[in-house]
Parts: C-alpha cells; sequence; structure tokens
C-alpha cells in the first residue's frame, strides 16, 4: 500500500511541474524582460536593449560602454476556465494573478570584456480550485515557484563576434494539495461516519530544492544594422525532497473497528493509504529542459527594425517520471513522452523620436504536452499579441511599458477518465526602469 501511495503522491507532485502554464511552453515562462513583452521576445539573442541581455544571450554584454542596471516585474492576469462532464466538475478562474519580478545589472572591464549578473524566473505555476470542487482529487491546489540566479560574462573575440558564459543557481519550491472531492462518495456508508466530505485532505506533498547549470552564446554583428544570436541554455535537475501527509486515519476503531477491512480496501481501490497527519518521506528528480534561441536583429530603414526568434526547448528530455523511498527502491515508473516544443516570434520596432521607441510583435508558443495533458494547468498551443515602448526620461534614465494577450487554444483531454475541456486567455503587464551609469 505505501507502494501505492507514494506512487501517487509523488507522481502528483511531479505534475506540478509538468502540468504548465498558459505564457509558455509546459510550466516555461518566457518573462524575462519588459522591454522583450512589447516585441513578444523576437529578436532576444541579437538585441541589446539594456542589462536583460543577461538573461537571453550574455554575449550582447560585450556590446555595452557602461554600467547599466534594470529593475522590473510583469504582471500575470490569467483566466482559464475548465468545464467538466457535469457543472459540479466546472471551475472557472483555476489562476491566480502573480507578478513576476526582474532585476540586472552588467559592468563593462574594458572594451572588450564585460561582466554581469541578474535574477530572473524561468519556470513556475500556479492553480488552485477551492477544497469543495468535485475533481479536488486532481486539481487541488498546486504551485511550483522557482528564482534563476546568474552570473555571466562576456568577451568581444573579434570586431564583430562577440561569446558570453554563465553559471545558474535555480532555487525550487514545490506545493501542492488535493482534497477527496467526487471520491468522497466512493466510502459510501463510511462517509459520514468518518467524517470525509469533498474538502478533506487527501494528500499533501512539498519540497524544496536547489539545481545548478550553465548559459552561454554568441552575437555576431555583420554591420551596425544587422546582428545574429545564439544562446543555449542547459538543463538544471531538481532533486526535491518531499514530504507526505493527509487527513484519512490510519485505521478504524471503536463502534467502526468492524469497517476497517472494508475502509482499507476502499481506499486501496482509490491508490490512497492513509497517514492520519503522519509524514512520509520521498523523493523526485524533475529535469527542468535546455533550450536554444536563434534571434536575428536588422535595422531596414533610419527608425525602422525588423526582429526575429526561434526558441527550441529540449522536453523530449522529460520522457518519464521516477520515485524513490528513503530506502533508495523504486517507488513508481511512468512514461510522460513530452516532445520537444519550439517557439516563434516575430517583431518590428520604430523610433519616433530619440527618446520614444515603440514596438509591437506576435508570436506561436507549441505545447510540449501533446498526449498527456493535466487539469493542473493544461498545456496548449497558444498566440501571443505584444505592444510596447521605452521612454528616456534622461540620457541616463529610461522607462519601458509594454502589454501582451495570449490566447490558448481550446482543448479538450481525459484525466483520471474525466473528460475536461478548458479556455484559456491571458494578459501581461510589464514596467521596467533602466539606469545607465
Amino acid at each position: 500500500m505505501k507502494k501505492n501511495l507514494l506512487t501517487q503522491t509523488l507522481l502528483s507532485s511531479a505534475l506540478l511541474a509538468v502540468a504548465g502554464g498558459v505564457q509558455a511552453a509546459a510550466f516555461q515562462l518566457s518573462e524575462i524582460s519588459t522591454s522583450g513583452l512589447g516585441r513578444s521576445y523576437a529578436g532576444e539573442a541579437a538585441i541589446n536593449d539594456n542589462a536583460a541581455v543577461i538573461a537571453t544571450n550574455p554575449a550582447l554584454m560585450s556590446y555595452f560602454k557602461r554600467p547599466e542596471f534594470s529593475l522590473g516585474a510583469i504582471y500575470v492576469d490569467p483566466t482559464v476556465n475548465v468545464k467538466g462532464p457535469s457543472p459540479e466538475f466546472d471551475h472557472n478562474n483555476i489562476a491566480p494573478n502573480s507578478p513576476i519580478p526582474t532585476v540586472y545589472a552588467l559592468y563593462p572591464i574594458n572594451d572588450k570584456f564585460a561582466v554581469g549578473g541578474g535574477v530572473n524566473v524561468n519556470y513556475g505555476l500556479s492553480t488552485e480550485y477551492n477544497n469543495q470542487y468535485a475533481g479536488g482529487f486532481i486539481g487541488g491546489k498546486t504551485e511550483l515557484k522557482s528564482i534563476n540566479f546568474n552570473l555571466s560574462g562576456a568577451y568581444k573575440l573579434t570586431n564583430n563576434i562577440s561569446a558570453g558564459l554563465g553559471f545558474n543557481a535555480v532555487y525550487a519550491n514545490a506545493l501542492i494539495e488535493r482534497y477527496a472531492g467526487a471520491l468522497s462518495d466512493r466510502l459510501g456508508a463510511l462517509k459520514q461516519p468518518l467524517g470525509v466530505t469533498n474538502s478533506t485532505l487527501i494528500s499533501k506533498v512539498k519540497g524544496d530544492k536547489w539545481g545548478y547549470g550553465w548559459n552561454a552564446g554568441l552575437a555576431y554583428e555583420i554591420n551596425e544594422n544587422n546582428r545574429l544570436g545564439l544562446a543555449y541554455h542547459s538543463h538544471v535537475s531538481i532533486d526535491f525532497d518531499g514530504d507526505y501527509s493527509n487527513a484519512l486515519p490510519r485505521s478504524l476503531s471503536g463502534p467502526y473497528a468492524s469497517y476497517d477491512e472494508t475502509y482499507q480496501g476502499a481506499l486501496a481501490q482509490m491508490g490512497l493509504v492513509p497517514t492520519g497527519g503522519m509524514v512520509i518521506p520521498g523523493s523526485l528528480k524533475l529535469v527542468l529542459p535546455a533550450y536554444w534561441e536563434v534571434s536575428g536583429y536588422h535595422k531596414i530603414l533610419d527608425k525602422l527594425a525588423f526582429h526575429y526568434s526561434w526558441k527550441y526547448t529540449e522536453w523530449s528530455r522529460f520522457n518519464d517520471l521516477e520515485g524513490i523511498g528513503g530506502d533508495g527502491k523504486r517507488l513508481f515508473y511512468k512514461n510522460e513522452d513530452f516532445k520537444n516544443s519550439s517557439r516563434l516570434a516575430i517583431g518590428t520596432s520604430y523610433d519616433i523620436t530619440d527618446k520614444f521607441i515603440i514596438r509591437a510583435g506576435i508570436a506561436h508558443d507549441e505545447s510540449a504536452a501533446e498526449n498527456h495533458h493535466s487539469l493542473s494547468i493544461p498545456d496548449t498551443n497558444r498566440f501571443w499579441y505584444s505592444l510596447g515602448a521605452t521612454y528616456h526620461v534622461t540620457p541616463n534614465l529610461s522607462v519601458d511599458a509594454a502589454f501582451a494577450h495570449l490566447r490558448g487554444a481550446h482543448n479538450k483531454f481525459k484525466e483520471n477518465g474525466i473528460a475536461f475541456e478548458t479556455k484559456a486567455r491571458v494578459n501581461l503587464y510589464g514596467l521596467t526602469l533602466n539606469y545607465r551609469f
């Protein structure tokens, strides 16, 4: 039974990280800068707007002549609605609003060498169904919070070619809570004496861990109006240490002792083992996938530029899930079969004056979950539509503002044999201050 319990709970813990959001494929986030948001992140590996280049292509730091600092945030306002086979499985607004902060600073050592560091969020998600929801056993509260710390350096190899290399440290914190929901009805006559309702906590898993990786980039400046960029970010392995518990009594006693065998059998059929609040340890290795980005920037007129990006994320590295117990034995194995995904973006920018720049962009983000969708946050293909601007308040101080609207494809899937339909829309609002010393 313990094997069945940890199989379900560790698997659920993994799904909170791979179910994904509507901002990017699976659980990857694209929101690394406000200036990039305004062009749907087209040209990120080739454009040196501000210190946020650290998050995409560190080679671009070599083009800065003075130290620069960027501080900002992007506010995520999602609307994700779920429709089930009956009204009790319907739920609206499952994803809460959330800010995504960004901080970057770079310092040119000389004409060829520059260093920099940044703090941003590459992965994360949050969904929450109320504790009375009938599907609470597969869609309760799900959170993955991560923060990426990056240190990078760049060197100009020739007048036209620059290279960059960085180190990433990622801290991730995971929490999942699942409630009995419609499963409480399967306890039949035992439901009332046990006090089990839709809101009874049947599993709670939490854990946190550090993971480490690296990133590298190249930039080729054809001339002052044309530049190409290539960036690579390695995978990061997170070895979660998790604690599991639930509110189900471990056994029945007193006047209900004769029902204990029935009670244990019913829970076994549902893949649950009661802990009565006792904590059971487990671990799970989660791989945050590597990704490539190829970008171009071309100033085709005196004030008009065109830029583009192709981003390729190696989700196929995530083939399976394996849970390991404290004794080192395999607790479960599940094939996931995620597929690699691509993101295509094109954008433009126009210098209205020396102080005021406007941007626009569109992008198509491909889902990584072709055959394995989850109620936590169903992953879908999505389109981006963005507008943005930069205003130079002084020669050294500038402000970036941007807005993007994301539309997810209408999604239909089954989980635990239950049919669901989802619709997702997201509005993103970005604001950043840049200062050049």
